[in-house]
């Protein structure tokens, strides 16, 4: 089978001298939606009124770290052939962003401000694992349609034609946005069907993390490999998806048990 998906230019339009794209407002939407989400399990699950406004002052905090741990993580392990060359390159943070850049400083960030709050962390990273699932998927959509992550040529019928290095439109690469944008959504659907039933707290947060890093690690063998840069074979994601998928292996089984010796 061939590609399916023929090329298109990004989305965009004018107000006034302003540029409005279509990345930009589908990652606002992601945001918009993952946040209000957020709220709204973090009062369910942790029974507080006052929960929804904790993860609403939280959010902003969020949104900084994505900026700038996903820029430290792309340019420190992706371009420090860059950084040599242009040491500014480090502050200017909206060029480049990595996920696993994002996710080692806002998860950090997520428990120092619970504990801080003087409250039981895990309902609120649940919480916030079922938020980003659906905002991840609208952020990866935007990624799609701004045509941000081309990976390696290829015939697989997600391919995306013209957006290969170089713009050839007889030739199609895989979509790593795309790609990211439909497990997303899945997990999120996923969860929407698992939350009918309560879980232990810790549920959701381990499952995205255990899900996530094994889905990565293999996604990142579409990449294409004269661009991205590897340490022994490997992406520095595939070395993240390593570790996370463990995390994730090892907070199943630890919050399993404290469930279960709570209710013996």
């Amino acid at each position: 089978m061939h590609p399916l998906i023929p090329y298109f230019e990004p989305y965009a339009f004018d107000v006034g001298p302003v540029a409005i794209h279509g990345f930009g407002i589908l990652v606002a939407i992601g945001f918009l939606l993952g946040g209000n989400l957020a709220q709204k399990k973090a009062a369910q699950f942790t029974g507080d009124p006052r929960a929804a406004e904790r993860v609403n002052r939280l959010v902003g905090w969020l949104v900084i770290g994505t900026f700038i741990g996903g820029h430290l993580g792309d340019v420190l392990l992706y371009r420090p052939h860059e950084l040599a060359k242009d040491p500014m390159l480090l502050f200017r943070v909206w060029e480049g962003l990595s996920s696993f850049g994002g996710f080692a400083v806002c998860v950090p960030l997520c428990i120092w401000f619970f504990r801080k709050e003087k409250v039981n962390v895990w309902p609120y990273l649940d919480a916030l694992a079922i938020a980003f699932s659906l905002g991840w998927f609208f952020g990866r959509m935007g990624c799609f349609s701004a045509h941000d992550h081309p990976g390696a040529q290829t015939n697989f019928w997600l391919g995306v034609y013209g957006m290969c290095p170089g713009g050839n439109p007889t030739i199609a690469c895989h979509d790593l946005g795309l790609y990211e944008a439909l497990w997303s959504g899945g997990v999120f659907l996923l969860f929407t069907v698992l939350d009918r039933k309560p879980r232990f707290h810790g549920f959701y947060v381990a499952w995205i993390a255990a899900l996530y890093g094994p889905f990565r690690f293999f996604l990142d063998f579409s990449r294409s490999s004269p661009v991205d840069v590897r340490y022994g074979g490997l992406t520095p994601a595939q070395y993240g998806s390593i570790l996370v998928t463990f995390l994730g292996l090892w907070m199943l089984r630890q919050r399993s048990q404290v469930a279960v010796a709570k209710a013996a």
